[in-house]
């Protein structure tokens, strides 16, 4: 089995239809992340009564947050890279401000299972190492990101019977792209955009343990 690395993708609007200019595939994936979900109680003081009352508030927002490995020496399988071009390159996708958008991308995480929309919130760089001239030759960059969910989508998902969402598929043996919009949409008239969507050059045969975005519909 061939190795997948994490992909961070722009995208330029909060409904994540519109890929942004720059991607960012890891150097060296994750040793691990944590994925970090909250729930909100607002507290009341009954008179008379020890203790307080805990009514639900709202789900809070997940954070995902993990460790990403630079290393300029070439010990790592023989891969010599500028690490402070990785850091810029990296940088513009999730951190520098877009004068187009009035605030840096929108940013997508996917690796595996894990695919993320969110908005970073913490970037922090350590250098290791270092040529004699200073230039970094190892760094560790510590990223934060929390879920980004647009306000319309937000109050879908509040409305547990609404179905226009973006939906997310592993494939399986057997499935075809008509069948899993017959599934999700109603009717299968919909493959020729989710093929487009998902940039499949021969939607009649899928691979089983691919993954498919179907948008919602417009």
């Amino acid at each position: 089995m061939s190795l997948v690395k994490m992909v961070i993708q722009s995208y330029e609007n909060e409904k994540f239809t519109a890929k942004g200019s720059a991607s960012y595939t890891v150097f060296l994936n994750p040793e691990s992340f944590s994925h970090t979900y909250s729930v909100s109680y607002a507290t009341t003081e009954v008179q008379g009564q020890n203790g307080q009352t805990a009514k639900f508030k709202s789900i809070g927002d997940e954070q995902v947050s993990f460790d990403l490995q630079l290393d300029g020496t070439g010990a790592i399988e023989g891969q010599v890279i500028d690490v402070d071009k990785e850091i810029k390159t990296l940088r513009n996708v999730v951190l520098d401000y877009q004068g187009k958008l009035h605030s840096p991308f929108y940013v997508q995480l996917s690796w595996g299972k894990l695919l993320f929309n969110c908005h970073l919130t913490k970037f922090d760089i350590s250098y290791t190492l270092f040529k004699p001239d200073g230039s970094p030759l190892r760094a560790k960059v510590s990223m934060t990101f929390v879920g980004f969910t647009d306000a319309a989508t937000l109050a879908k998902k509040a409305d547990n019977q609404s179905s226009d969402l973006t939906h997310h598929h592993y494939v399986k043996a057997g499935d075809t792209l008509p069948l899993l919009c017959h599934r999700i949409y109603g009717k299968p008239d919909y493959y020729i955009q989710v093929a487009r969507r998902n940039d499949l050059i021969n939607f009649r045969h899928l691979k089983p343990g691919s993954k498919l975005v179907f948008p919602p519909l417009v």
